[in-house]
């Protein structure tokens, strides 16, 4: 631990969450595509401002396809790449502290979308990096690259990697730490089905949801007799569905208890994915392993309007999983009228835990928290999923309640602190 790296940092503080506000800011949920911003405005705002902050701190930094960031510092070629996203999940549900975009400060605690995913964790990699250099360890260079698309299926980052090299050490301050060495493979699987056009009673319009791997919060059904279903739940990762409620899962069994034809599709939906069943279990899929842990599922978005039903659905796959036969046995439960169409599958990802790279890491965890760490498996898929030998290293810390995806997402301001002293130390160690 070097304690002008802690200086540094405490010294900072209130630049520090400035350029965090600012972030905040700007609404980056993914939109429709225009010129110069394919993952529509906002992601490209994101991306102009944190240049303008880089720049503001005298980093160079360039925007590459109007997709990615890349700010370096350092002689050379880079060593080591710290990989972020300023893109965020659409701000759902009842947000009771402060408004999505506005940062807010209480006893200690910043609240607003991105301040733990990713635009905090982003902003202080970006001061380790200022530290690095300003306390004169940075000897080789460094990048931090930060995209516009992590959340909505990386389309920044394949694009990148098809046009540019990686350095040979890359971690994405976008899981927990100590280090997750491990990921999950994910697979997007949509259900459809007609909507029923009968003379009886069934739905009209349905809408829960606003992405896959989120848990929805709260769903709404409007039937033809015009009664109008409300119901709430608990906005949680898609990784994690387990800590939340699904609404969208709520409904389709409340439907499904209701007589007559008009709800046969949601007989079926409730038979394939029971209000509580998070692993598969209902149609025989469920899966485990000692590295990776257990096979997930997440109905993340379930609407129905003129064109018919359709239900998204984010699996996390283990490494003993097969994501063909999952999607096949959901399709064979389902039966009658649904179809089942995987729309992507990623494999999981694993870096192995004596790696040079990774026993670094987890000294410096050490040496800056008093904690002994081991390397661990997560259920979420970041950054670092395609790229051979990266890691996820912070920026949550075990035991921190961030309302991930959720409403009034936190972090607290010593945290998020003493994650930037570790990055810096990491930029000083590998660079």
């Amino acid at each position: 631990m070097d304690s002008r790296v802690i200086e540094y940092f405490e010294n900072h503080r209130a630049e520090i969450l400035e350029d965090i506000r600012r972030l905040v800011a700007v609404d980056s949920v993914r939109g429709e595509a225009t010129e110069g911003a394919p993952f529509g405005p906002g992601p490209r705002r994101a991306l102009d401002a944190a240049l303008e902050i880089a720049r503001e701190h005298s980093l160079s930094g360039e925007i590459r396809g109007d997709r990615v960031l890349v700010i370096e510092a350092g002689e050379g070629e880079p060593e080591l790449a710290i990989l972020a996203h300023l893109d965020v999940v659409p701000p759902a549900g009842e947000w009771t502290v402060t408004e999505p975009y506005v940062m807010r400060e209480l006893d200690g605690v910043i609240y607003g979308r991105g301040v733990i995913d990713d635009k905090g964790p982003a902003v202080v990699s970006m001061w380790a990096i200022l530290c690095a250099r300003e306390l004169g360890f940075l000897k080789r260079g460094v990048q931090l690259i930060l995209g516009s698309d992590e959340e909505c299926g990386s389309g920044d980052l394949e694009w990148y990697l098809k046009n540019y090299k990686m350095p040979p050490m890359v971690f994405t301050p976008d899981g927990s730490f100590p280090v997750a060495n491990t990921e999950k493979g994910r697979m997007h699987f949509v259900v459809t089905a007609p909507a029923y056009t009968g003379e009886e009673l069934h739905v009209v319009r349905l809408s829960g949801g606003s992405v896959p791997n989120a848990v929805p919060a709260s769903c709404e059904a409007l039937l033809t007799d015009g009664t109008r279903l409300t119901l709430t739940g608990r906005a949680a990762h898609g990784s994690l569905p387990e800590e939340g409620d699904n609404a969208a899962t709520k409904m389709i069994e409340k439907l499904a208890s209701m007589p007559g034809p008009g709800f046969d599709v949601y007989r079926a939906l409730n038979a394939a994915f029971p209000h509580g069943d998070y692993g598969a279990h209902a149609v025989g899929a469920a899966c485990a392993d000692e590295l990776s842990g257990p096979l997930t599922v997440n109905l993340g978005v379930l609407s129905v309007d003129e064109k018919g039903l359709a239900a998204h659905v984010d699996c996390r796959v283990p490494v003993c999983g097969d994501s063909e036969s999952i999607a096949r046995a959901f399709a064979e439960k389902l039966g009658g009228s649904a179809r089942v169409r995987v729309i992507s599958i990623s494999k999981p990802h694993h870096t192995p835990a004596d790696s040079d790279f990774v026993k670094g890491l987890l000294e410096i965890y050490r040496d800056y928290t008093g904690r002994e760490g081991a390397a661990y498996s997560m259920g979420g898929g970041t950054y670092v999923h395609e790229i051979e030998g990266g890691v996820a290293f912070g920026a949550e810390f075990p035991g921190s309640d961030v309302h991930m995806h959720e409403p009034d997402e936190r972090v607290a301001v010593s945290e998020l602190l003493l994650a930037g002293e570790m990055y810096a130390a990491a930029v000083a160690r590998f660079c």
